[in-house]
């Protein structure tokens, strides 16, 4: 038995050694009474004492860490306080190790301990509060903002590393339902202990260890006198130019068994309530076949995207009322319920100019004056079974919105518009994960209705009205089945999407040659089947599907169409070391003509804009190549990702835009058409000071190329951008701190023969922050806009902040905020569109002033 023992080992050792890594795991136990130990550093120490590299013990005592196999010169660490060093050589191990540490009491003297700013827990960062939270943060988004390798985008997304978080948890428990603002915006940074970021996230507990996952999860760790206990904040305030209000009421208790959050919100200061419901993170239980929404609005009535901060624009009343409740009923079994009204009332000035590069069009001026209300009522009910063996989640939730504005419209034409686009959208998702022994079985289900009765009118010399409802009734049934062999996954996976679309469309007081009427049934089945297989080992992680699908379009009585189409992906990730992983992907897909556009009928979406819907024959082929890197050191709180795709895609159609008088007439020409796109994005984030400085630099590069048909002419055109966005916070001294970003853009829009046009885009962000004494805090603030327009001129817009806040005990403090201090009305700014260009100015909020008072409950 020794010999073969012996031989056994000998063999094991010669293949290893034709790789370039080795891994060692094993377990770290309590030489005392022989328990597990969690969290012991274990590191990998060349003979001069340099760190390889690291990784703790997890909860069971398990480890597992990698090393390079040719080098004779290292050691493995194990340390722990309490517990005397033990370090063996990496040439003399058997496998798998069992370290006992034997118990030895510390004796301190003066000694500074520096821990590492981010603790690690195997795959789970660990960010701690205090060491980041700063004297002025109001709330946990705050705190967000400050930590190395994580980004709050200006809508709210959170991101890891460049990607978006997948789930979000409150103590473990997931019951926002992807609406997480309402947290991160409420929460006080005084209530959390610590943030958690849960790398490689699977929050099905049933797919543990058989599928990856390339995004995060985030947890936010409560302090203990925060939990089992309502906490709330009250806070209300007034201000004057104009008569300003803002109250607000946040209250959340977050217990072992019942998670509650609870806010209301008045408002007419600029804040958009619609920030707080956005939803940010969302169950996806489909496959890549499935997509969500088929049938696009054509009536438009959103708010044109501004790159300024929006409550500088927003001219409001607001009202938020939202109630958040989760029961956690034992051994898996969790319910949540959310409901949430909003209301907002906005009113906004602004005009533009568009030039189309083009002498035989005119340029096109206009002015708006826009006074618009919306609402909005959410509901959702969710029962969820989560456990080893099997995964159960019902999901049931209602969507109404009610969206009714008005325009008074000048300049190339005078003219009011008004726009009423309401909707109800009624769901139930259901998904089921079975493991059973080495097979796995996933059934998902989605039936849902929606119903819109949209609206148009535009008063001019004539009258002209568009009305266009819709009935829409979908289900989309997936079966998954698997088999599971070692590291190899084999799956087959199949569905049927079964649409039935009713569109009652009309368009009148408006001369035409084309159908502006119709009531038409459109029936679209799509049936696919997919075989897949994944390979995942310490290194690698391995993808390939092949979709195949037919699909039915049945359009009013007569009319059938039929369409086979493939699409083969594959996906490949490599762990370089354990702080370096890189990975790529291929797609190839086959698409067939889009179901509205077999509609055939002229649509206006406002009082300038006709769409014109016209099937187009043949398929088209989009095929793309991605490329990510991403790199953390948690101990240098280091962080950085790179990111590039290649598309090339080739369509039977092509854009077309007809001028005829002050109307554009948008539809497609039956000709092929490739288009080219690249983009390469980036971004690297550090930590300094022990948390008290963060720097970090994004930046981007993109091109699309392609052409497009304009007064029946061809017109190839290539736009081009590059960005570069620097940050910084710091607090460098105990009494003050400093915040700075910037965006720096340059932008080129080539159309060959048409002419080229450039411009560039500035914005910059700085503040500084006072804090003579623990009561009193003083802050500055200034923002710089500048554009650069093709015409040669260009915008500056200088706005300037103050703000004063008085801590006058543990749950009362007053603040007194000055915004716009030097009172501009005005932003200018300029953005491309098919082309063509527009200058924009918008009307911004004059000089206010509001004094608050914040009471913690």
């Amino acid at each position: 038995m020794k010999v073969t023992a012996a031989l056994l080992s000998f063999l094991i050792s010669l293949s290893l050694a034709y790789g370039q890594d080795m891994g060692i795991c094993g377990r770290v136990i309590d030489g005392s009474d022989g328990s597990t130990m969690a969290g012991v550093i274990i590191q990998i120490r060349d003979s001069s004492d340099r760190t390889i590299g690291y990784t703790f013990s997890s909860e069971d005592g398990t480890f597992s860490i990698e090393y390079d196999i040719s080098r004779r010169d290292l050691y493995i660490h194990f340390l722990n306080m309490g517990y005397r060093t033990c370090v063996l050589k990496t040439d003399s191990l058997a496998f798998p190790l069992e370290v006992r540490m034997v118990p030895q009491p510390t004796v301190l003297a003066d000694v500074i301990v520096k821990a590492p700013d981010i603790g690690q827990r195997s795959d789970t960062l660990v960010y701690y509060v205090n060491r980041y939270a700063a004297a002025q943060d109001r709330s946990l988004a705050d705190v967000l903002e400050r930590l190395p390798g994580i980004k709050v985008e200006d809508d709210g997304q959170i991101k890891y590393n460049g990607e978006p978080i997948r789930s979000f948890y409150i103590d473990g428990a997931d019951f926002l339902g992807g609406r997480y603002s309402l947290a991160t915006e409420n929460i006080s940074p005084e209530d959390v202990a610590r943030v958690e970021v849960l790398e490689n996230h699977q929050p099905v507990k049933a797919l543990k260890g058989l599928e990856f996952s390339n995004q995060a999860g985030l947890n936010i760790k409560l302090r203990e006198e925060a939990r089992h206990r309502w906490i709330g904040i009250l806070e209300g305030g007034a201000g004057i130019s104009p008569l300003l209000y803002d109250a607000s009421l946040f209250a959340m208790r977050i217990g072992g068994k019942c998670q509650n959050i609870e806010t209301l919100r008045l408002d007419n200061t600029g804040w958009n309530p619609a920030s707080q419901s956005t939803l940010h993170t969302e169950d996806r239980i489909f496959s890549n076949e499935y997509e969500d929404d088929i049938w696009p609005d054509r009536i438009t009535s959103g708010d044109p995207a501004v790159p300024i901060d929006e409550q500088r624009t927003r001219d409001n009343t607001s009202l938020l009322a939202s109630t958040t409740n989760a029961r956690h009923l034992g051994d898996g079994y969790d319910m949540n319920f959310n409901l949430s009204y909003w209301q907002d009332r906005l009113n906004y000035r602004m005009g533009y100019l568009t030039d189309y590069f083009d002498e035989a069009i005119e340029q096109f001026s206009q002015v708006t004056d826009m006074n618009r209300i919306s609402r909005s009522l959410n509901g959702q009910w969710a029962l969820k079974i989560n456990r080893p063996e099997f995964y159960i989640k019902d999901n049931l939730y209602v969507d109404a919105q009610w969206n009714d504005a008005s325009y008074d419209i000048s300049g190339s034409q005078t003219l009011n518009q008004k726009s009423a686009t309401p909707s109800l959208n009624a769901a139930n998702d259901l998904q089921l994960v079975k493991r059973v022994d080495n097979n796995l079985l996933t059934l998902s289900s989605r039936n849902r209705y929606t119903y819109k009765p949209h609206s148009l009118q535009v008063d001019a010399d004539t009258t002209v009205f568009q009305q266009i409802t819709s009935h829409d009734f979908r289900s989309v049934t997936e079966l998954r089945y698997g088999w599971l062999a070692g590291n190899w996954d084999i799956y087959a996976r199949g569905g049927a999407d079964l649409n039935y679309h009713r569109l009652e469309s009309s368009l009148a007081g408006l001369e035409t040659v084309y159908p502006a009427a119709a009531e038409m049934d459109f029936i679209t089945l799509k049936t696919y089947i997919s075989p897949e297989a994944s390979y995942q080992s310490a290194r690698w992680e391995l993808t390939l599907s092949v979709p195949l699908r037919y699909q039915l379009y049945r359009i009013g009585d007569r009319q059938h169409e039929n369409f086979f189409t493939l699409s083969p992906a594959f996906y490949a990730k490599y762990r370089l070391s354990v702080k370096t992983d890189v990975s790529v992907q291929l797609r190839y897909v086959l698409l067939p003509p889009a179901i509205d556009q077999y509609a055939g009928i002229l649509q206006m979406a406002d009082f300038r804009n006709l769409y014109l819907a016209v099937p187009a024959g043949g398929y088209s082929r989009e095929s793309s190549a991605a490329f990510n890197i991403r790199y953390r050191n948690p101990v240098n709180s280091l962080f950085i990702n790179l990111s590039s795709r290649f598309e090339k895609n080739s369509y039977p159609y092509m854009s077309s835009q007809l001028f005829a008088g002050s109307r554009v007439l948008t539809s497609f020409a039956d000709m092929e058409n490739d288009s080219r796109k690249v983009q390469v994005s980036g971004g690297i984030s550090k930590g300094l000071m022990s948390g008290r400085a963060l720097l970090g630099l994004d930046a981007g590069y993109g091109s699309s190329s392609s052409t497009a048909m304009r007064q029946n002419v061809e017109t190839p055109y290539t736009f081009s951008s590059v960005s570069v966005q620097p940050y910084m916070k710091a607090a460098f001294l105990g009494w003050l701190s400093a915040e700075y970003k910037a965006f720096c853009a340059w932008n080129c829009m080539n159309m060959g023969n048409s002419g080229k046009s450039t411009g560039n885009v500035l914005k910059q962000n700085a503040g500084l922050t006072f804090l003579p004494s623990a009561e009193w805090q003083f802050g500055i603030g200034g923002e710089h806009y500048y554009t650069g327009f093709n015409s040669g001129g260009s915008s500056h817009l200088f706005l300037l902040d103050a703000s004063a806040r008085w801590i006058m005990s543990k749950r009362i403090e007053f603040s007194l905020e000055a915004r716009n201090l030097l009172n501009e009305k005005d932003y200018r700014y300029s953005s491309y569109g098919l082309l063509n260009e527009t200058e924009y100015t918008w009307r911004i909020r004059g000089r206010n002033i509001l004094l608050s008072v914040r009471i913690t409950l």
